[in-house]
Parts: structure tokens; C-alpha cells; sequence
């Protein structure tokens, strides 16, 4: 009997550890735009996400998603995808695109193609994409390969709020205009949360350019439309 109480004490403690290891905290905060003018709430399409330290890249079942061409535009501009997903880009307008990008770990090259479904591409490694179309110089979008599961899109105020495990992780705030702002925290069993949840992005060097090159790596020439 004594054996069969302590093993269900043992039993019960390590159960209790491992609910205190996955409690869940809410993680809130804030992120500030610096502009010429001061600080403003970050504006439309700021994504965060909190990345756990030490922890392998997250992937979920295969998901599909669209991105669209319409009136020589990227819909969305922006977009947050998990590792692994297929992003197809419909098109609809009544010129062809070629959409490609050239970033590290997520180049493609889709050819070009007239109004219709599309195609897909596979989006495998963690990381910011560029998508630009090699005939139109002025399209250009942003798929962000996420490898963790806690991301979203800021409100309008800037606002953003996870539930997460305890443990430690960095946040990381994105916006085109101004790069990134990033903070380590830590988050209790408790539920307490340490670290700079408020994060400012600096936007004041910022410049809308189109330097970009073509898929060959090449200054783009002038071109007709197909």
C-alpha cells in the first residue's frame, strides 16, 4: 500500500509539473511607429510573433492560401503563412505576370501566365519573402514563412495579444516601412511576463524605392505588356 501511495504522489507531482510547464500566459503590448513627425500607432499590415528560444521550427498540416494580381497589385500586400503552406496567386487581370522572387531558402519562378487560377508555390523555410513580377517592376508583395505558431497582424491602435506556454521567447515586430524592432521576455508559470512588450519601429530613414532587379538578377528594361 505504502508502494501504491507513493507512486500516485509521484505520480500526481509530476503531473502537476507538467501542467505548471504548459500553463498559459497572456503576453500583451504595443508597437509604435517613428516617423519625422514623432511616434504613431503602427499602421496597416504590422505583423509580430514570438518566437520560443530553443525550440524546433514549427510546422502545422499543409495549408493553401491565395495571393491575387489585380490591377497590377498584389492582394494582400502582405501575408503570414506557417512553413510548409502552398500560396497560389490567381491571376486577374488581362495581362500575363511572371512572379518570382529571389530570396534565400524561397526562390521560385512561376514563368508567365495569362488570366486565370494561377499557380502554386510551396513556401518550406522560415523566413521573409520578397514577390516581385519579372514584367512589371512596380509589383512587389511580402509572404512571411512563419516556423512558430504564435503570429498575427497588429490592430490599428497597434495592439497585439498571444496566449502562451511558460518559457522564454523573442518578440519580433515587422512593418515594410521601417524594418524591424525586437525583445527578449520571459514567461512564468505564473503567468508574469518580463521583458519590453511595448516595441517601436523606426521608420524615419524610410524611402519608397524600386531597386529591386528582375528574376536574372538583372535591371529590369522596359517591356511591353503581354
Amino acid at each position: 500500500m505504502k508502494r501504491i501511495a507513493l507512486a500516485a504522489l509521484l505520480s500526481a507531482s509530476v503531473c502537476a509539473l507538467f501542467s505548471a510547464s504548459l500553463s498559459a500566459a497572456v503576453v500583451t503590448g504595443k508597437v509604435m511607429f517613428l516617423t519625422k513627425r514623432g511616434q504613431n500607432p503602427v499602421a496597416n499590415e504590422t505583423l509580430v510573433w514570438l518566437d520560443p528560444v530553443g525550440a524546433k521550427t514549427w510546422k502545422r498540416p499543409p495549408s493553401t492560401f491565395t495571393m491575387t494580381t489585380r490591377n497590377k497589385t498584389f492582394l494582400p500586400h502582405v501575408m503570414a503563412v506557417p512553413a510548409g503552406s502552398t500560396v497560389t496567386f490567381p491571376n486577374e487581370d488581362p495581362i500575363a505576370h511572371n512572379l518570382f522572387s529571389l530570396t534565400p531558402g524561397n526562390t521560385f519562378d512561376l514563368g508567365l501566365y495569362r488570366k486565370g487560377p494561377g499557380k502554386p508555390h510551396t513556401f518550406d523555410a522560415p523566413g521573409t519573402v520578397s514577390v516581385y513580377c519579372n514584367v512589371h517592376p512596380n509589383m512587389s508583395a511580402v509572404v512571411h514563412v512563419m516556423g512558430t505558431p504564435y503570429y498575427g497582424f497588429a490592430d490599428a491602435q497597434g495592439n497585439y495579444s498571444f496566449d502562451v506556454p511558460a518559457g522564454r521567447y523573442r518578440v519580433t515586430a515587422w512593418n515594410e516601412q521601417g524594418g524591424t524592432a525586437t525583445s527578449d521576455l520571459v514567461v512564468g508559470a505564473d503567468g508574469k511576463v518580463q521583458g519590453a512588450t511595448l516595441l517601436t519601429i523606426d521608420g524615419r530613414n524610410f524611402r519608397l524605392a524600386n531597386d529591386h532587379t528582375n528574376k536574372y538578377g538583372q535591371p529590369y528594361r522596359a517591356t511591353r505588356e503581354y
